[in-house]
């Protein structure tokens, strides 16, 4: 494998795309987030009924509920809580751009 820059500090590596350095502290901010706890609230939050539903959300999806605008090339639909983190809010449609660049924070409307 040739040697390649790492993409976090462009340090030549032939480990893969990052540095020993950088791969190791990707690899903590990852675990952090696969706690036992993590998952099991994600296997409550993202049950067989919710799947089912977003995926209703996500066919008849026609504008973004947090930019307003209809269907981008390479941004597909994903199913948003209007309250983030809450399980009973119910869903909109939502850019995936719109709704990463949002996270768990409220709506500013």
């Amino acid at each position: 494998m040739p040697a390649r820059p790492c993409l976090d500090c462009g340090t030549l590596t032939r480990e893969g795309s990052r540095c020993p350095t950088h791969q190791a502290q990707r690899n903590r901010i990852r675990n952090r987030h696969e706690s036992p706890e993590r998952k099991e609230k994600k296997a409550k939050l993202y049950n067989t009924a919710y799947q089912k539903h977003a995926r209703a959300i996500r066919a008849g999806a026609l504008l973004c509920h947090l930019c307003g605008g209809g269907a981008r090339a390479g941004d597909p639909w994903e199913a948003d809580h209007v309250e983030a983190g809450n399980i009973n809010s119910p869903l909109l449609p939502a850019h995936r751009s719109c709704n990463q660049r949002r996270g768990n924070k409220p709506l500013n409307r």
